[in-house]
């Protein structure tokens, strides 16, 4: 008899996890309260980078390597342009490569390359960028960029293709009796009960599981979308470290809808329910002298369009698996922390596994590890 399981959260994680586990005959429903890749969700946006540089972390470097061969096969399957191939260009201004070096062992290990390239020559080859202040600079050649929204979509129809069944609707509790996990209580009353219970709700995971309150926080990351000339959709997607743990990103050729921009900043909070998710003028301001500085032909540049995405940091940066705290037939995934949605298919392979199989999933995601590893901001702060 197959089992029946309950997948709370249609964006990448829970989607890919409700896929894999009806591909392998299990009788799954997928819930989400707004829909697969909402505005309002953590897989929400038009696009999310993957890449294999991870800092010298065997785990995530592993599920990444993963997930990368899935998107292709995926794309190439359902003949769906999920994912697009750019290479990344890695800059250090005045701080220490340590991120890049500590990468690049392990992706040379699996096939990969993370090549330092010098300054002069980048000059030459990138004349739009600002390279006076960078001090060190390398080249990811087969990173690229993920289709966030539309692919929840896609993999939401594809589960249903496969006999799974799709439900929009407000999960308000767990279905518990002692120390067991039942299923799931909707908002109209109904009750849904399975043989297993995967929560993946993302920033909403804490009004469903308190317990989890304590390792996770909520942020705003704003997305900006500047106009620029044509010529810079030739730009390859660009990552920045600098002084103090900041952390800059974007994609120039954006679907030709303007040069994403994004600042990796955990610290502005975001209430879910309350705040408004539209231009802060602090932000835009302190976004904009990072433009001015490395890309001075955009210093006047034009917003175009604004998105909120909605961070749901853990303690560490780093991702939580687990099984809820005191409860048994529950599985949390949790901390997406700004990275996760690359490593979706993978996620949900691993989760697939875990409750079919019994495979043990990496005890660096566990919340034992609270109990002794000291906090950081994300998961780009190295040794």
């Amino acid at each position: 008899m197959s089992k029946r399981i309950i997948v709370v959260g249609a964006g990448a994680w829970g989607g890919w996890t409700a896929y894999h586990l009806q591909k392998s005959g299990c009788e799954v429903t997928l819930i989400d309260k707004q829909g697969p890749g909402n505005p309002w969700a953590g897989s929400g946006g038009k696009s999310r980078i993957i890449r294999l540089a991870y800092g010298g972390n065997k785990d995530y470097t592993d599920l990444t390597e993963e997930s990368l061969k899935l998107w292709k096969h995926y794309s190439e399957s359902w003949e769906e342009d999920l994912f697009h191939q750019k290479e990344a260009l890695w800059l250090f201004r005045e701080v220490p490569p340590t991120y890049a070096e500590l990468s690049i062992p392990l992706m040379e290990k699996r096939g990969y390359c993370l090549a330092k390239e010098p300054i002069e020559s980048l000059k030459e080859r990138y004349p739009e960028i600002n390279f006076s202040d960078i001090t060190s600079a390398f080249i990811e050649p087969e990173a690229g960029y993920l289709e966030a929204n539309r692919a929840c979509e896609v993999v939401k129809d594809r589960f249903e293709h496969l006999g799974g069944k799709y439900i929009q609707a407000n999960v308000i509790k767990l279905l518990q009796t002692d120390d067991q996990v039942e299923g799931v209580i909707l908002d109209s009353g109904e009750k849904l009960s399975a043989d297993y219970t995967i929560l993946a709700c993302g920033p909403w995971l804490s009004e469903l599981v308190p317990a989890i309150r304590p390792y996770i926080h909520i942020s705003r990351q704003e997305v900006y979308y500047f106009k620029a000339p044509s010529h810079f959709y030739n730009l390859p997607i660009w990552l920045e470290f600098r002084a103090a743990d900041q952390m800059f990103y974007g994609i120039p050729d954006h679907f030709k809808e303007g040069f994403k921009f994004a600042y990796d900043e955990r610290t502005w909070a975001l209430d879910l329910n309350k705040d408004e998710r539209g231009v802060t003028k602090e932000i835009l301001h302190h976004m904009r002298k990072v433009l001015k500085n490395r890309f001075p032909e955009l210093t006047n540049a034009e917003v175009l369009k604004h998105h909120t995405c909605v961070y749901e940091n853990s303690r560490d940066g780093d991702f939580i698996i687990d099984k809820i705290p005191g409860c048994k037939k529950a599985i949390i995934l949790a901390g997406s922390s700004g990275h996760g949605f690359k490593m979706g298919p993978a996620i949900g392979k691993l989760i697939a596994d875990h409750v079919l199989e019994d495979k043990p999933i990496p005890s660096s995601l566990s919340l034992a590890r609270f109990t002794k590893n000291a906090p950081r901001k994300s998961q780009y702060e190295v040794n």
